[in-house]
């Protein structure tokens, strides 16, 4: 935790999460022989925002690549079944 969280008044917030989390983070508490809220606390604080952002953002970049990749794929494809429906109706008439 860090020091500026301890010099801080603390306040109360009840929170809702299923068993299995809180199972987990009582584990994670015992073993470090903290208290659950310390560990709540610090993963809070490990989170980062601008790094969700970023990582938002580099998805959204990957989805439109794919999206423009398989429409070019897709394009591709229809012009060689095009092709094929050419040769084919042409060796069909020899």
């Amino acid at each position: 935790m860090n020091t500026t969280a301890r010099q801080e008044t603390m306040q109360r917030k009840p929170i809702l999460m299923p068993p299995e989390m809180i199972s987990k983070i009582t584990k994670i508490a015992q073993s470090r022989n903290v208290s659950f809220a310390a560990v709540v606390r610090e993963a809070l604080d490990a989170f980062d925002s601008d790094l969700s952002s970023e990582n938002t953002a580099l998805i959204e970049a990957l989805a439109d690549t794919m999206i423009k990749t398989t429409r070019d794929v897709v394009s591709k494809i229809d012009a060689i079944e095009k092709r094929l429906n050419e040769t084919h109706t042409m060796l069909e008439g020899s």
